[in-house]
């Protein structure tokens, strides 16, 4: 009887092996498309990185990156009143370095701004205002349980209750990051559980990019900060559109590895056939030195 099992098990497994089948799919090509990711916030000028789309299963590396920057766009930026032209440069604080950046026009709090950018017979147009910032009320650092010198930075902040408020978060660590690094693991939410109150976060360090490979030393650190870091925190209010793009894009980017969800549309606030993001940032700093 025990024979007879095993020899009917392995026909079954058999069984199902010659029955597999090999399945091709033909994706359709889209046409590339432009990509913006533009902000100004307050006493700043404004940046705008613009590059082009890729068919969703090539391959996503520093060098794909870099050839699919936009190099030859006329971009400009308005407050409905004076109108700055932005220089394609380099700009070692944000990855991937080659941007468009003002110099003169600075972003005002309560003021509307709008971009456009033209790309041969292509105008892309968006517009976004600066919310006025939420102030930080205190900030620490705390060393994660078993470890001895890593761990998080945590705040507080206090809510208007006026509003519906929309935030995000980034941090610098001085003489580490060239420039402010979005917090990782949603680096934006919403006020709908705390209108009008103290709310505390914690913060978890992101990466200034995720196409680098990591030493061993750097993959057991990620996500936290160090005892000796000194971290400017920079906690940033944003309209609607653009809270929705980040926690769309976000949402996908963390699942898009599973084969099992289904694709997030990524939100757009720009005109005029491209994707992506122009919005303003109503920022508050503070500094915390972990010890």
């Amino acid at each position: 009887m025990k024979a007879i099992k095993i020899f009917i098990g392995f026909f079954i497994i058999l069984f199902l092996f010659s029955c597999e089948k090999e399945i091709t799919f033909n994706l359709p090509d889209e046409p590339s498309k432009f990509v913006i990711e533009g902000w100004i916030e307050q006493g700043q000028t404004a940046t705008v990185i613009i590059t082009k789309s890729a068919p969703y299963f090539s391959p996503i590396d520093s060098a794909t990156l870099f050839h699919s920057i936009v190099q030859n766009a006329v971009v400009t930026v308005s407050d409905g009143v004076n109108t700055e032209t932005l220089i394609f440069s380099f700009n070692p604080a944000y990855y991937p370095y080659l941007m468009y950046t003002g110099s003169s026009l600075k972003g005002e709090v309560g003021k509307t701004y709008y971009m456009t950018a033209k790309i041969g017979d292509t105008v892309l147009t968006a517009q976004n205002q600066i919310l006025p910032p939420v102030t930080l009320d205190s900030v620490w650092f705390k060393l994660d349980q078993g470890k001895d010198s890593l761990g998080y930075i945590f705040g507080q902040g206090s809510d208007n209750a006026q509003n519906e408020d929309y935030y995000r978060m980034f941090t610098k660590r001085l003489h580490k990051d060239e420039g402010f690094v979005p917090m990782f693991f949603g680096s934006v939410w919403e006020d709908k559980y705390f209108n009008g109150q103290t709310f505390t976060f914690q913060v978890y360090r992101g990466e200034a990019t995720y196409l680098q490979e990591l030493s061993p030393e750097q993959k057991k650190e990620r996500g936290y900060f160090k005892l000796g870091d000194t971290v400017v925190v920079k906690l940033c209010t944003l309209d609607y559109q653009h809270f929705l793009f980040w926690r769309t894009y976000e949402s996908e980017l963390y699942s898009g590895g599973n084969p099992f969800s289904n694709p997030t549309p990524i939100k757009t606030n720009i005109s005029g056939g491209g994707l992506g993001i122009w919005g303003g940032y109503g920022a508050s700093y503070d500094t915390v030195v972990c010890k």
